[in-house]
């Protein structure tokens, strides 16, 4: 079983990591042209049960309720970094981790 998933939050819509079935363990913002983009959540998977909430911020639409299955799911931390930090590839963009 797959231990953590990947989360994104945009200017556009939000993917709600506070839930008792998860566990952030870190965050990674991602800027291109210096303006930040995304933002990246590890979380550790505690019950493959859950639902994910995304809420609209800049577009209004109303709360999308998503089974956890259908979200990117890593064995380990070291494996979504490595995917993370393929975005941090030219001077033009850049990942900068949070927590």
């Amino acid at each position: 079983m797959s231990e953590f998933v990947l989360m994104t939050t945009t200017e556009r819509y939000r993917t709600v990591t506070e839930n008792p079935n998860l566990e952030k363990v870190a965050d990674y913002e991602y800027y291109f042209f210096g303006k930040k983009k995304t933002t990246f959540s590890i979380c550790k998977i505690k019950s493959n049960d859950t639902r994910i909430v995304i809420q609209g911020v800049s577009e209004v639409f109303p709360d999308n309720s998503i089974p956890l299955k259908v979200f990117p799911k890593f064995d380990s931390i070291e494996d979504i970094e490595k995917e993370i930090y393929e975005l941090d590839h030219d001077d033009e963009s850049k990942i900068v981790k949070v927590q």
